[in-house]
C-alpha cells in the first residue's frame, strides 16, 4: 500500500456557542494514500463540504474541529498559520462546487491563472502565462491564448469549471480535494475531465478525494467510497463492488436512487402548444483571436420545438451547445436576432408593456438558474426570500397569509422550516437550490424553465423534487421545460426531449424514442458518456501533440468547439 497523503481520524465540526452550539461532523474516519481516488458520497448535509474545507483550514469563523487532520503525517491544528498557507498553497489543490462564485468577475483569466505561479512558486510573468496557457489546454479549454484574456462572465459554466481545474493543478499538489467539480458539466465533458484527472492520478501519485452525490461516477472513477449521513462517516467501500458489498440501510437506499428510470410514458391528447419556438437565432460579437476586433459567435440556430400544456420537455447537449441561451432567450432575459417565442398566443420576442406587462409574463413563466448562490440576495433570509416573492404575486395578501404561503413552499421542496432563518451562505448547495425552485415556484406559474435546476442536488433530493415536479406537473397543469446536460434526469422527467448541439437541433421527439432508438451519432456519444456500472472515462478528442511542464508526457489534450456568453 502507497503512503498516506491524508488522514482523518475521529474528527469533530461544531459551530460555537455564541451561534447555538452543534456539532455538525461526528467521528469522521477515512484516509486517503498516493494516487488513490477516494469518494465522499452522501446527500446535501451529511457533512462532506465541511469535511473537506476542514482539512484545508477554510472553515468559516465560529467553527471548532476536535480529532485529528494529517497531510503527509503532519498534523494541520498544530500547524502555524504561516506554515498552514504553504501546505494549502502547495500540497492541497481545492476545487469548489460553484466556480462563478470563486472567481473575481472584474479580473481575466489569465491574472487567475497566474497568480499562484507568479507570487508562490516565484515564476517570471511571461513563463507564467505560457504555462497557464498549457495547463488550460490540458484541460479542453478552447483557443486558452484568448481566454486569458476573457473575464469570468465571458466563460460558461462548464469552461468555468474547467479553469479551476488547471489553476488548481499548476502547483502540482499532492491531493485534490474535488468538491462537486462535474455538477455544471455536460456527460462528455464530465467524461473527458475525468479522464485527464485519471491520467493525472496515475502518471504524478496524485491523491484525489472526490466529492460527489453522483453515486455512479463516483463508483467509476474511484478506488474506494466513504459514504456519510448526519455528519458520521457509515462505511468504506472498494467502488468496484460497492452496489454488492453495501450493508448500511442508508448506502442502499442512495444505490436504489441513483437508478434511472424508464422514460416510458404513455401517449397525451395533443393541445395546442402553451409555447412554441420558430427559427430562433441567436449572435454574439466575441473579442477575436487576434485581440483587435470581434468576431460572431452563433450559439443559438434555426431551433424550434414546441410545449403543450402540463407537457414536459427536455433540452440536453454539451456546455455551448445553445441550451440556456435558448431558455434565457424564451424568458425574456436575451433578444434574439431572428425567430419567435409565442407564449398562450403572444410573440414575447417583443418587449412587455411596462412593469404591469412584465410582471404578467412572470406569472406566466418562471426560471430556476443553475447556480443557486449567484441567484439569491445573501443579505436576505430564506423566509425574506420566499416572503417578498410571494408578496410580488399576492399584493393583498395578509401577513398570515403570506407566512402560510411560504411555509407551504419549504415543504414543496422538502426544505426543513428550521432552515427559514438562515442566510445562503449557512446552507448547502442543495439547499440553496431548493430555495430558488421554492421562490420560483411562488408565482404559481403556468411555465416552468428549469436551468441544471437539480444538478447540485444529491441524488436521493434529485429523486424526491423530480417526483416533487412530477406531481406538481400533473396536479396543477404546469408545463416544465428541463434544460440539462444529465440524461437520467430528463429521462425521469420529460416526455419530450430536444438534442441540440453547437446552437442547432440536432435530434428531437419521444423521450423513449431518441433515448432508446437515437438515430443521430451525437446523441449516441451523450448516452454512452453516462456513468455506470463497468464505466471507464475515455478520451474522445484527438490527443496533442506535446508535452505540459512538469505533467507527464502521456497526458493529453482536450480539444473542443464551447461558445461564451456575454
Amino acid at each position: 500500500m502507497s503512503e498516506v497523503v491524508l488522514e482523518l481520524q475521529g474528527v469533530s465540526i461544531a459551530t460555537s456557542a455564541a451561534t447555538g452550539s452543534r456539532t455538525l461532523v461526528h467521528d469522521a474516519t477515512l484516509s486517503v494514500h498516493a494516487g488513490e481516488a477516494v469518494g465522499l458520497v452522501g446527500e446535501s448535509g451529511s457533512g462532506k463540504t465541511l469535511s473537506t474545507r476542514a482539512v484545508a483550514g477554510l472553515l468559516p469563523d465560529g467553527f471548532s474541529v476536535g480529532g485529528t487532520i494529517r497531510i503527509d503525517g503532519e498534523d494541520v491544528s498544530l500547524m502555524p498559520a504561516a506554515r498552514l498557507r504553504e501546505v494549502r498553497a502547495r500540497r492541497i489543490g481545492m476545487v469548489f462546487q460553484t466556480p462563478r462564485a470563486h472567481l473575481n468577475p472584474f479580473r481575466t483569466i489569465g491574472d487567475f491563472m497566474t497568480e499562484a505561479l507568479v507570487s508562490v512558486a516565484g515564476e517570471r510573468a511571461d513563463a507564467a502565462a505560457r504555462r497557464a496557457i498549457d495547463l488550460l489546454d490540458e484541460v479542453g479549454v478552447p483557443d486558452p491564448s484568448r481566454r486569458m484574456r476573457q473575464r469570468p462572465g465571458d466563460l460558461s459554466g462548464g469552461l468555468l469549471q474547467r479553469v479551476m481545474i488547471a489553476a488548481t493543478l499548476a502547483m502540482d499538489p499532492r491531493i485534490l480535494l474535488a468538491d462537486e467539480i462535474t455538477t455544471a458539466l455536460d456527460v462528455t465533458t464530465q467524461e473527458e475531465v475525468m479522464a485527464v484527472i485519471a491520467d493525472l492520478r496515475r502518471h504524478r501519485d496524485l491523491a484525489m478525494l472526490f466529492i460527489t452525490h453522483d453515486l455512479p461516477l463516483a463508483g467509476a472513477v474511484c478506488d474506494r467510497v466513504v459514504v456519510m449521513n448526519g455528519g458520521r462517516t457509515l462505511e468504506t467501500l472498494p467502488a468496484a463492488t460497492m452496489r454488492r458489498d453495501a450493508r448500511d440501510p442508508y448506502t442502499i437506499r442512495l444505490l436504489s436512487a441513483s437508478l434511472p428510470g424508464d422514460g416510458v410514458r404513455p401517449p397525451e391528447e395533443q393541445a395546442e402548444p402553451i409555447l412554441r419556438v420558430e427559427g430562433l437565432r441567436k449572435a454574439f460579437q466575441v473579442r477575436a483571436a487576434t485581440g483587435f476586433g470581434h468576431d460572431e459567435f452563433v450559439a443559438v440556430d434555426g431551433v424550434g420545438f414546441a410545449l403543450a400544456p402540463g407537457g414536459s420537455l427536455g433540452i440536453v447537449g454539451e456546455s455551448g451547445s445553445g441550451k440556456s441561451t435558448t431558455a434565457r432567450i424564451i424568458c425574456g432575459l436575451e433578444t434574439p436576432d431572428a425567430g419567435s417565442v409565442v407564449v398562450k398566443g403572444e410573440d414575447w420576442t417583443r418587449p412587455a408593456r411596462g412593469a404591469r406587462g412584465r410582471r404578467r409574463r412572470a406569472r406566466i413563466a418562471q426560471m430556476v438558474f443553475q447556480d443557486p448562490y449567484q441567484s439569491l440576495d445573501p443579505r436576505q433570509t430564506v423566509r425574506q426570500c420566499l416572503t417578498e416573492a410571494v408578496a410580488l404575486h399576492r399584493p393583498k395578501a395578509a401577513r398570515a397569509e403570506l407566512a402560510e404561503r411560504v411555509g407551504e413552499l419549504l415543504a414543496n421542496v422538502a426544505l426543513d422550516p428550521e432552515l427559514a432563518d438562515r442566510y445562503p451562505r449557512a446552507l448547502s448547495g442543495g439547499q440553496r437550490q431548493r430555495v430558488t425552485i421554492a421562490r420560483s415556484l411562488a408565482a404559481d406559474p403556468e411555465i416552468l424553465v428549469l436551468d441544471e435546476a437539480v444538478s447540485a442536488l444529491d441524488v436521493t433530493t434529485q429523486v424526491e423534487v423530480l417526483t416533487l415536479l412530477d406531481g406538481i406537473r400533473r396536479s396543477t397543469g404546469v408545463a416544465l421545460l428541463m434544460i440539462s446536460h444529465d440524461l437520467n434526469t430528463v429521462r425521469r422527467l420529460c416526455d419530450e426531449v430536444v438534442v441540440m448541439r453547437s446552437g442547432v437541433v440536432v435530434e428531437q421527439g419521444p423521450i423513449a424514442d431518441v433515448l432508446e432508438h437515437p438515430t443521430e451519432e451525437y446523441t449516441v456519444m451523450l448516452l454512452d458518456s453516462i456513468p455506470r456500472e463497468g464505466w471507464v472515462p475515455r478520451r474522445r478528442r484527438p490527443a496533442r501533440t506535446g508535452a505540459l511542464p512538469s505533467v507527464a508526457t502521456s497526458t493529453t489534450r482536450i480539444v473542443r468547439q464551447e461558445g461564451t456568453t456575454p
